[in-house]
Parts: structure tokens; C-alpha cells; sequence
């Protein structure tokens, strides 16, 4: 683990375009967008150059917040190496480009990680939420029954790896449509694959599955979910236990009302 100074990473297949840039500092100054402020600590920028559509998560941490980053591996790194083992996986996930930060006697004061944007993507929380701003319908029949099946079985693949998404939230979750076929993909990971749930990793899948259940609730029938859990291979046990989590931890949010 990088101590003192600083790391860039840059994927082979990444455009030219950090030709001439050696420091975190200098990726951040060029592409990091509006500043962060006070408490934020992390902050995302869009990016349509002429080599392609990217983002850019930017870290920095200051005063006590540096001490959580302490001989602790970066968000920037973690995140860059969770997109990779995702897509390992079979989970399809932005291409990570880059990942670089800067280290002081042990503490991060900051990091980026940068990532090939997923073209024409919907997010479920658009789905739930701002439904009439969505570009294309959610999936429907036999097309919304093949991406359960699917998601249930990279989903158990990866939890019986000891592998655990953490953050299946409905911002996360992305739908892309071509030629009427549907697609999932899964964005902000980086903390899929904290050690804690390989300790525990009964409890690992419980929050992911609840996560999960927070939204299916509103999208997906009852006879869907229970599709999803049969794929996936979760006995009654499980599914109580995900359920009273969610309930417990994840309520659901009302839905604004139809203007």
C-alpha cells in the first residue's frame, strides 16, 4: 500500500488524454469541475471530450475526515479495482480508466477515479421517481423476466464468491435499452467487497438483497420477487431476514405525488 506520495493507475485501454499528467492533483485541476466545500467530501464530473463521454469521482479529505483515511485503501482505488472484478463477474459495470491519489505520512488529501460513461443509461431511481423523464419505458414480459433471472444469477455468483455489492441502491442501478433489449448495469461501487461481510457473510447478503427489496417493492409484483429469490436460490429464512431489514433500516420513501 502506497504510504507517502502519490499513485497513478491508468488503464491500457484508456485515450491519450493523461499524456503530460503525473499527479492527482493535476487531474483533479483539469477535469474536477466546481470545488468541494465544508463537509462534502467527494464529487462527481461529467466529462464530453473529444476521445469520449467520461466521469470523474473526485475525493479530498481535510481536518479529523483525513484520519478515516489512515493505512486505510482509498475510495478511488477500491472503486477502480471493484469495476474491474464486477466485470469479471459477468456484471456489466463503466469501464475504469484511471484511479490516482496523493498520500502524506499514511493519510489521503486526495483521490479520483475515472470511468467511461454508460451511454443513454436510465437509473431506477428515475424510474421511480421522475417516471416521465425517463427515455425509454421500464422492461416489460418476458424481457423484464430474463434480467430478473439474469441478476439473480450474477448476484448469487458473486455472493458465493464471498464478493458483496453493498450499495444496491436505486441510484446504482442502471437500465440501458438497444434494439428493444434491455440491459443492467451497476454504478458507484466502492464498497462492494468490504471485508466485514466475508466475516459475516450471511449478513452481506442479507443487506444486499434488502437494498435490493427497498425498490423491487415498487417496480417488481410480489410473483417477481419471488422469481428473483428462487434464482438466486434464497430460502424462506433469507427472504424473511432481508425483509425485516429492509423494513428496519430501508422504509420506503412516498412517491411524489402525479402533477
Amino acid at each position: 500500500m502506497l504510504i507517502h506520495g502519490v499513485e497513478m493507475v491508468v488503464h491500457p485501454e484508456c485515450p491519450p488524454i493523461f499524456d503530460g499528467i503525473s499527479t492527482p492533483h493535476e487531474a483533479i485541476a483539469r477535469w474536477g469541475g466546481t470545488p468541494l466545500h465544508g463537509r462534502q467530501r467527494s464529487a462527481v464530473a461529467e466529462l464530453r471530450l473529444s476521445s469520449g463521454h467520461f466521469f470523474l469521482k473526485t475525493y479530498r479529505y481535510s481536518g479529523l475526515w483525513r484520519l478515516r483515511t489512515l493505512f486505510i485503501v482509498s475510495r478511488a482505488r477500491r472503486e477502480y479495482l471493484n469495476l474491474i472484478r464486477l466485470a469479471r463477474l459477468g456484471f456489466s459495470v463503466p469501464q475504469a480508466l484511471a484511479y490516482g491519489q496523493a498520500r502524506t505520512l499514511g493519510f489521503v488529501s486526495e483521490s479520483f477515479v475515472m470511468t467511461r460513461a454508460v451511454e443513454e443509461a436510465v437509473s431506477i431511481w428515475t424510474f421511480l421517481y421522475e417516471p416521465r423523464t425517463a427515455a425509454f419505458p421500464f422492461p416489460q414480459g418476458s424481457e423484464r423476466r430474463r434480467l430478473i433471472d439474469e441478476f439473480a444469477r450474477l448476484l448469487q455468483g458473486a455472493h458465493a464468491a464471498g464478493f458483496f455489492l453493498h450499495t444496491l441502491r436505486s441510484k446504482n442501478v442502471l437500465l440501458t435499452r438497444t434494439d428493444g433489449r434491455y440491459a443492467v448495469h451497476l454504478i458507484d461501487v466502492p464498497f462492494a467487497g468490504i471485508w466485514r461481510w466475508k466475516l459475516f457473510p450471511r449478513a452481506g447478503r442479507v443487506r444486499d438483497l434488502a437494498t435490493l427489496l427497498k425498490w423491487s417493492r415498487r417496480l417488481l409484483s410480489r410473483t417477481e420477487r419471488m422469481r428473483f429469490a428462487r434464482t438466486y436460490g434464497a430460502g424462506r429464512a433469507l427472504v424473511r431476514s432481508a425483509q425485516a431489514y429492509q423494513e428496519r433500516f430501508y422504509p420506503l420513501d412516498p412517491l411524489p405525488e402525479p402533477s
